[in-house]
């Protein structure tokens, strides 16, 4: 009966260890979390880290990788012209969304890209 106890414990014991994998860990919140998943998935807009996250670090990480692979300064935002990286839209449409401004009105001032990135953010969600 021991015998049976010992092999019945053994049984647990083995089946409670963790499997093999990566020993990256990120909480899906994290910034390097949205990033891996982009490099993984190869989302080619903005929206699609949107669509993935919700809003929030991961998908600041996510939008990251999509700046750095899909835009090379002649694209758009949100169908806004960008001049070099979007990165005056990118900060806009963040500050709003940050900031949850549901009016054109509250995006006036800090530059014309931000400005425009603010409106997008606006008009694809009020």
């Amino acid at each position: 009966m021991r015998f049976f106890s010992f092999v019945c414990a053994t049984f647990l014991l083995v089946g409670c260890s963790s499997s093999g994998g990566s020993n990256t860990y990120y909480e899906e919140e994290d910034w390097d979390y949205g990033y891996e998943w982009a490099e993984n998935y190869d989302p080619e807009s903005f929206d699609d880290c949107q669509d993935q996250f919700g809003t929030g670090d991961a998908e600041d990480g996510c939008n990251e990788y999509v700046q750095e692979y899909h835009y090379d300064g002649e694209e758009s935002f949100h169908g806004y012209p960008c001049t070099e990286d979007c990165s005056g839209h990118i900060a806009g449409y963040e500050w709003a969304e940050e900031n949850d401004i549901s009016d054109t009105y509250d995006c006036d001032g800090y530059s014309v890209s931000f400005d425009e990135g603010c409106e997008a953010y606006v008009d694809e969600n009020y």
